[in-house]
């Protein structure tokens, strides 16, 4: 779940926290609470988390992986 942590961080900081909250249906609050890790069961916000943002990490791996992949061919 720290993957999801994670990209609900980069995503708040990258948009707003209005913005993500509002493609999550889900509060401000509870996304600022999510955040800080002070909501006491986040595993439903991970869920939404991963359904909307999911793609991004596979996208982000695979551009680093070719990357790195490229920077030992050199």
């Amino acid at each position: 779940m720290a993957e999801e942590l994670e990209l609900l961080k980069l995503e708040v900081e990258r948009k707003s926290m209005g913005i993500v909250a509002k493609e999550l249906k889900v509060s401000k609050a509870t996304v600022s609470l999510v955040v800080r890790e002070k909501y006491p069961n986040p595993y439903k916000i991970y869920t939404k988390v991963k359904e909307r943002y999911g793609q991004k990490i596979i996208g982000a791996n695979a551009k680093a992986d070719a990357i790195s992949l490229f920077k030992e061919l050199i």
